[in-house]
């Protein structure tokens, strides 16, 4: 992976690199750095150039806010160099100069513009950060980047960094292409910056330790001139929201078995069961539902039931227990038989349409029954033009073509179907 990266940005063996700079924003032990570093002198090399510090000294920083791991990439680098024939002290110049224990996204930088840009940012949940990174985070990075998951200020300060017609590559997580707390990142870096996205394979393809990501390969390159985005509006044509319609999606419940039950289940009070619907029973044109129901602890007014009025439920949900407590909004202080969201019945009792959050070809379907969805389920509600008026513009594959110019497709050529793509939909 780590040469996969380096090769998309061009910092190769063949390449000049004489007056280049690469910037390494997560180092690490130095796992990007040891491979950059073969290649810089193998350069070096080839096109005759001097291996000493005044040489070498600018060619590459990188930043690791654990000084332990910054030591061993120091150290790794040393033994790297001495065995490519560098001089050791020249080696020990370069590995102090190169690798700094600081901060990232708080440091300042010393150079302009880096011509190279690669590495694996780290992916944490913006709420799981110390509660001290958090506070001076916020008082230090804008307000418009300081949220949702730390890689997005990685990217965003990397991209800030990136010479003219300079280019960066990184191992990331894709939700920067479609969630909300990134709308402004992609204002601002959309119109500029030329972007390509692959899949990185399977986590266990590109990470040395397990982790719960579906990673991609990102590459970025900085445009010399860019042109300011022009969206063209059909004539006539409105935007599902002009017509008066809401979106929202299913319910999230948490641990879906504990909540669903099958078809032949019917040991819980019937007062608690609606009908669920998921994607897989979602057709282009219709519903076909298989019976499941979804249990909704929740009375008229939503208020959470008692559990000890309702013994069936509460003897079914006991089953579970130990996985619901486990979930963060329990940690959080929810209680523990709780969906993650609220499931009631009136919110879904209206005639709408049911859109799969992510599908090979995006389709569409009409339901009239009041079914809850499923958390993978987008429904589109109508409250001033008819909801099979709607239903018609969309049906037979016109969703799937309005969405074409705007969703951002994943692994396997499956379209993202998201609200904020819906709600740009002209029809």
């Amino acid at each position: 992976m780590v040469k996969r990266l380096l090769d998309r940005v061009g910092w190769t063996r063949e390449a000049d690199l004489a007056n280049a700079r690469l910037l390494e924003p997560g180092a690490g032990d130095g796992e990007f750095l040891i491979e950059a570093v073969r290649r810089l002198v193998a350069s070096f090399i080839r096109y005759g150039l001097r291996l000493d510090i005044k040489s070498l000294r600018d060619r590459v920083l990188a930043y690791e806010l654990a000084s332990a791991e910054a030591n061993k990439a120091r150290s790794r680098i040393i033994a790297e160099m001495k065995d490519l024939g560098v001089h050791h002290i020249t080696a020990k110049a370069c590995a102090r100069a190169w690798v700094r224990a600081d901060d990232f996204l708080l440091a300042e930088l010393p150079h302009p513009g880096f011509t190279h840009i690669v590495g694996n940012p780290p992916y944490i949940r913006w709420s799981k950060l110390p509660k001290a990174m958090l506070k001076t985070y916020a008082e230090k990075l804008p307000g418009t980047i300081a949220r949702g998951d730390l890689y997005l200020p990685f990217l965003h300060r990397s991209f800030e960094h990136l010479a003219v017609d300079g280019r960066c590559a990184f191992v990331c997580s894709d939700r920067w292409r479609y969630t909300v707390y990134a709308k402004e990142f992609r204002k601002k870096w959309l119109a500029s910056m030329h972007i390509e996205t692959e899949s990185a394979g399977e986590p266990a393809e590109a990470f040395v330790r397990d982790v719960y990501v579906h990673p991609e390969i990102l590459t970025a390159r900085h445009r010399k001139f860019s042109k300011p985005q022009i969206t063209r509006r059909k004539r006539g044509g409105k935007t599902l929201a002009e017509l008066g319609c809401s979106i929202r999606v299913g319910p999230a419940l948490g641990v879906t078995p504990a909540f669903v039950l099958e078809p032949h289940e019917n040991h819980v009070e019937p007062h608690l069961l609606h009908p669920w619907v998921d994607t897989s029973e979602v057709s282009a044109g219709r519903v076909d539902w298989s019976g499941r129901h979804v249990i909704s602890p929740y009375d008229e007014t939503g208020a959470l039931i008692d559990l000890k009025q309702h013994p069936l439920f509460e003897a079914h949900i006991r089953k579970f227990e130990e996985r619901l407590r486990a979930r963060y909004i329990v940690r959080n202080g929810g209680a523990w038989y709780r969906t993650i969201d609220k499931v009631k019945a009136v919110d879904w009792s209206p005639p709408k349409l049911l859109i799969p959050e992510v599908a090979k070809t995006p389709r569409v379907a009409i339901d009239r029954s009041g079914a809850i969805p499923s958390h993978g389920l987008y429904c589109v509600f109508s409250h001033e033009a008819e909801i099979e008026d709607i239903y018609d513009r969309l049906r037979d594959g016109k969703l799937a073509k309005a969405l074409a110019p705007i969703a951002p497709k994943v692994k396997g050529q499956y379209t993202r179907c998201y609200r904020r793509f819906l709600e740009m939909i002209t029809i």
